[in-house]
């Protein structure tokens, strides 16, 4: 970058030099009167002017090449996209999960059609499993604006479940059932990329610029494998909600609303799992150490519906349906999502935890987030170990359970929330947490 910037100023510094002699030498032409000299002169400083223009346009490609700018706080981006790979193109399908829950699929389905700003561009196509002619009906109703496809019911589909796992026969029918509409949207269709939610979401006005927005993410950094609309953590007294346009990079795969691509896919569908396959996702083997963007303030939410579920309705009172929906408009196609790009998230991260918060123990988190003085302070609190992650996470209000060892938001063992005005970060001990440990779990003496 020095270089590039001392050839500009030394073509800088020549072009001022000659356009002076290029002046003194009209200006001595001219008293002479001699026409042709002055012309002669014109011409060529045409010609130097041309020679700066093209000079200045290839150090400008220069400074391009070296992907460096700099950011309010001295902080230095060193990773960018072209503008021209920022506004994508191809459709991107919204993929429907549905079953026996008639009205869900009905309430859900109107409010995409409300939000989405083109039919062309975000078709939506509702996958149903189970034999229930109420949820055919209420699909049809919406006509051509919604595509529907049917598969044989799970029931009848001779699935082989594992004796030990009958209480848990809806976690093979919901693998099976995403194995065959995946394979719809992206073998069948050819699409290259979808959008996935389940009945009992709700959405944000937003939810389709904060996808379509982050779509060149996805096909620019082999370090992210998926885009989620919904923060584990987001009830409204943990989140900023001033900040819905702030978004992370996250080790943790929440699911809920989230967007993957056709590449993605035809990795996982030859291995893809008979059951569970949320938590086989999130196993090391399949995730390769990829990551997720997720969002301050979730463009999902769960509706009522959700308690009905395969998972008989756990984390619902407590957190699922406590998730905050972001209920303003972000145009994200204004803002510069390069700053998630990896080089520029972990050195944002680095910046904001290590050089901005204030350590403190946990039990002075309580005093300092409610003193007037202190908001729009950050703070960190260092956990060393499993058991001392759950016990600070609880006072924190924060989920504190794990899924393959990842703690729900994780980045890089990194844990946030805002607390009346304070943004909190939960950090690891890295002389006692080296990394994620996919065998911490949560002592069933905590509880959920």
């Amino acid at each position: 970058m020095q270089s590039v910037t001392k050839l500009f100023i030394a073509f800088i510094f020549v072009f001022i030099l000659w356009t002076l002699y290029v002046e003194n030498q009209i200006t001595n032409r001219s008293r002479t009167d001699n026409i042709d000299d002055l012309l002669e002169s014109a011409t060529r400083l045409e010609r130097l002017l041309e020679y700066e223009k093209k000079k200045i346009k290839e150090l400008t490609a220069d400074v391009k090449r070296l992907n460096v700018r700099k950011r309010p706080g001295g902080l230095v981006m060193e990773e960018m996209v072209s503008p021209d790979l920022k506004h994508w193109k191809d459709p991107i399908p919204v993929l429907v999960f549905s079953c026996n829950r008639a009205q869900a699929v009905r309430d859900h389905v109107q409010k995409l059609i409300r939000y989405r700003p083109s039919q062309e561009r975000f078709p939506i196509i509702v996958s149903q499993d189970c034999d229930n002619e109420n949820v055919k009906n209420e699909v049809m109703q919406f006509g051509d604006k919604v595509q529907y496809i049917k598969h044989v019911a799970g029931d009848k589909a001779n699935i082989t479940i594992p004796p030990s796992h009958r209480q848990y026969t809806a976690y093979y029918r919901i693998a099976r059932h995403y194995k065959l509409a995946l394979n719809h949207v992206f073998v069948d269709k050819g699409y290259t990329s979808v959008i996935i939610t389940e009945d009992d979401l709700d959405i944000a006005p937003d939810f389709f610029s904060y996808f379509s927005n982050t779509r060149y993410l996805l096909e620019n950094d082999e370090k992210l494998w998926c885009v989620t609309a919904w923060n584990d953590n987001g009830k409204i007294e943990n989140i900023d909600v001033n900040a819905a346009s702030r978004l992370y990079r996250s080790d943790f795969f929440a699911g809920l609303g989230w967007m993957m691509t056709s590449k993605t896919w035809h990795e996982l569908e030859p291995i893809w799992p008979t059951g569970f396959w949320d938590d086989w996702m999130r196993e090391p083997v399949q995730r390769k150490e990829r990551q997720c963007i997720r969002p301050e303030v979730s463009r999902t939410g769960m509706m009522s519906y959700g308690k009905e579920g395969a998972s008989k309705g756990q984390f619902f009172s407590k957190h699922l349906i406590k998730i905050k929906v972001n209920d303003k408009y972000t145009d994200f196609s204004k803002i510069d999502l390069d700053y998630l790009l990896p080089g520029n998230f972990a050195k944002k991260t680095k910046f904001e935890v290590r050089e901005e918060a204030i350590e403190l123990g946990i039990d002075d988190v309580a005093s300092f987030v409610f003193k007037p003085e202190n908001k729009g302070k950050s703070v960190r609190v260092v956990y060393d170990g499993n058991v001392d992650y759950i016990r600070k996470a609880d006072k924190l209000h924060v989920m504190h359970d794990f899924k393959a060892g990842v703690p729900r938001t994780a980045y890089d063992g990194i844990v946030t929330c805002f607390i009346n005005g304070i943004r909190i970060y939960l950090v690891p001990d890295r002389t006692k947490v080296p990394g994620y440990d996919p065998q911490w779990a949560v002592p069933p003496s905590f509880g959920e």
